[in-house]
């Protein structure tokens, strides 16, 4: 049989009044009474013997003595008598204080012990199902060790020593292991006498079993809670993630629209222009002749070549020319960038330029770079590497690139100056013989004000912002991550101290196979 035990706080007790040393203080009284009588008594004998010698001294000292006894003997009875009515009336109360104290430990159910100092079990009370299947004549008498197993014993020696000793009230728990099962045990350790404790044992295996069944209960409707509420929480994330879808669908759609109403002016402006010089050119040469062959003009050409600033003209039109061209140009990129930027519906994954998607992207936030007000320009450094193209959806990662640049410049909206976003790429090399195969690092940083360190490990959890209020959805970096973690395999990391600024690292392996 295998026990294991437990030790529970203890409980204050205070000793009780013990009748039964009151009732032998009376019996020693009443002892020394009838001692006293029965001296009297033989001092009589005497007196009547030494009266025989003289019998008429007898006679007449006889009614003086009998007088003289029965006067002793009343005055004895006097005392004798109370003493008799409280010996009797304190046998009655311990007579019926024993009657309520047999009813009582009768009524309990449980199992208990009468344990003397020495450890002799000097009392025994069955439980009422007799669950341990102990027999009084194999306890009555005996040492606990010959009762219970060593360390049972062992336990129980030591609370009945410290219930002798601190006489407080122990409680403690062991474990018995049945024919089936575990039983649970409770025992309590009761001072009862100076010598002596009351152990008052107790199964308490159903109290055991359903507590554990509540404890399961509890643990089993906090995940319930806990599913419930991540289940919530993945609605409203994809909810928010199937809006800002539509939007980016819609965005793109417009974009797409934009870029193809601004191509194709652009496109028959970018072209006409080269013809437009050329015309130029030739009629200036035209103009340059007509000096060199009629250097004296007539009044009303004169009038004309001042009034018109020809010169000034003759010498601004190139200018202009390459200005227009610059214009149009850019205008072209732009269009391109918002066409490339709106393709976010891709289906396959492309060796792509890196340097590509970021440059287009800072051509889309050209404006929100320039300077406002009191703000200085955001000066955008670019510390590209020599990088090898990856496959990926690169129109996914210029959204990304967006996500994590607008964050940058909301970031530096309110710093005066200097304002600075540095982006710098490097091929990263893993260690040789990892699984882990080649990669590149995209780190953006900026010089803003950084992220508290409170909450910097929720900057990916969505709906989490720490703009104002109507400014951010709190779903950008957790889109971000998204699409590199579970798109790319990649890895998307943030690091930021306070007052010196927040970089955020993209780690992206050159070849290796993407969840889609």
């Amino acid at each position: 049989m295998s026990y294991y035990l437990f030790q529970k706080d203890s409980f204050n007790y205070t000793p009780m009044f013990d009748p039964v040393w009151e009732d032998l203080n009376q019996n020693a009284i009443l002892d020394r009474i009838l001692a006293d009588y029965e001296r009297l008594i033989a001092e009589r004998n005497y007196l009547d013997k030494e009266l025989g010698k003289a019998h008429q001294e007898i006679h007449q000292l006889k009614t003086a003595l009998a007088s003289s006894t029965l006067v002793c003997l009343h005055l004895e009875t006097q005392k004798v008598n109370p003493i008799q009515e409280q010996y009797d009336q304190m046998t009655k109360v311990l007579e019926q204080a024993e009657a309520k104290t047999t009813s009582l430990i009768q009524a309990i159910p449980d199992l208990m012990f009468c344990i003397s100092r020495e450890g002799l079990v000097v009392d025994y009370y069955p439980d009422k199902q007799n669950l341990h299947r102990l027999d009084i004549e194999d306890i009555i008498g005996k040492k606990i060790e010959d009762v219970f197993p060593k360390d049972l014993a062992d336990w129980t020696r030591y609370y009945l020593e410290k219930t002798l000793e601190t006489g407080q009230i122990q409680v403690g728990e062991y474990v018995v292991r049945g024919d089936k099962d575990w039983h649970h045990y409770e025992a309590r350790y009761v001072k009862s006498g100076s010598h002596e404790i009351l152990a008052i044992v107790r199964d308490i295996t159903q109290r055991k079993q359903v507590e554990a069944n509540l404890r399961v209960s509890e643990i089993q409707e906090r995940e319930r809670a806990l599913q419930l509420e991540k289940t919530l929480q993945d609605l409203r994330q994809t909810q928010a993630q199937l809006i800002q879808a539509e939007k980016m669908s819609s965005l793109g759609q417009m974009m797409t629209e934009i870029a193809h109403e601004i191509k194709n002016p652009i496109s028959s402006i970018h072209g006409n222009l080269t013809y437009v010089d050329q015309d130029i050119k030739a009629l200036m040469e035209l103009v340059k002749l007509y000096q060199q062959q009629y250097p004296e003009p007539t009044p009303e050409i004169q009038t004309f070549i001042t009034t018109s600033d020809i010169h000034t003209i003759i010498n601004e039109l190139p200018q202009s020319i390459e200005f227009m061209r610059l214009g149009a140009n850019r205008l072209y990129d732009l269009a391109l960038s918002l066409r490339n930027f709106s393709r976010l519906d891709e289906q396959e994954m492309v060796l792509a330029d890196i340097h590509v998607g970021l440059d287009g992207t800072l051509k889309i936030l050209h404006n929100q770079l320039k300077a406002k007000g009191n703000h200085a320009e955001i000066q955008v450094i670019k510390d590209y590497g020599a990088i090898p193209f990856i496959k990926c959806y690169p129109n996914q990662l210029n959204q990304v690139f967006m996500n994590i640049l607008s964050n940058a410049i909301d970031a530096l909206e309110p710093q005066p100056m200097p304002r600075q976003i540095t982006i710098k790429t490097q091929a990263y090399k893993m260690h040789p013989g990892s699984i882990i195969q080649d990669a590149i690092c995209v780190s953006i940083s900026d010089n803003g004000p950084g992220i508290p360190q409170s909450v910097q490990d929720r900057v990916f959890n969505a709906f989490f912002t720490t703009k104002p209020l109507g400014k951010g959805t709190g779903l950008g970096l957790s889109i971000s991550q998204q699409i590199v973690v579970e798109k790319h395999n990649g890895r998307l990391k943030c690091t930021s101290e306070e007052g010196k600024g927040t970089t955020f690292e993209i780690l992206l392996f050159v070849d290796q196979p993407c969840a889609s």
